[in-house]
């Protein structure tokens, strides 16, 4: 596939608005989870995770830090940046490890775990278009370092 052809323009552009709206979701969620990290007494809800606040504090800063991450890896693929993937699937990765842990907590402490499920699904789905791009002939056409 050649790097001029509209396949491969469609896809270089699905990749870099699923990454851009994936670092986007990933800070709103981190973002969102502040009501939870700061005031878990104040909603009925949350209560069970009082004791727990510092690591809701944690969940908060690294999804603040790695949607930034996202938006950051979005701009550099946007500039065809040589380390642009790179930089995406380490955001992607660490989306994903964190985001897994969050829900796992949520799940464990308060029986659900909603919103962050979308925002892990959404980092999922990115991450797995990302890594079909490695596809040798698929890569040619898209490659993001040019």
């Amino acid at each position: 596939m050649s790097q001029n052809s509209f396949i491969a323009k469609t896809l270089r552009f699905i990749g870099i608005l699923l990454m851009g709206l994936t670092g986007g979701f990933t800070l709103l969620g981190g973002v969102g989870t502040s009501c939870a990290a700061l005031f878990p007494t104040k909603f009925g809800s949350m209560a069970a995770l009082a004791p727990f606040q510092w690591l809701y504090i944690l969940f908060v800063l690294t999804g603040i830090a790695i949607g930034v991450w996202g938006i950051w890896a979005t701009v550099k693929l946007v500039k065809g940046a040589p380390d642009s993937y790179k930089m995406s699937m380490q955001a992607l990765v660490a989306g994903v490890v964190i985001g897994f842990i969050h829900i796992y907590a949520s799940r464990a402490l308060r029986g659900k775990s909603l919103p962050v499920d979308a925002v892990v699904y959404t980092t999922v789905l990115t991450l797995i278009v990302f890594l079909l791009f490695r596809i040798p002939g698929i890569w040619q056409g898209v490659n993001f370092d040019k």
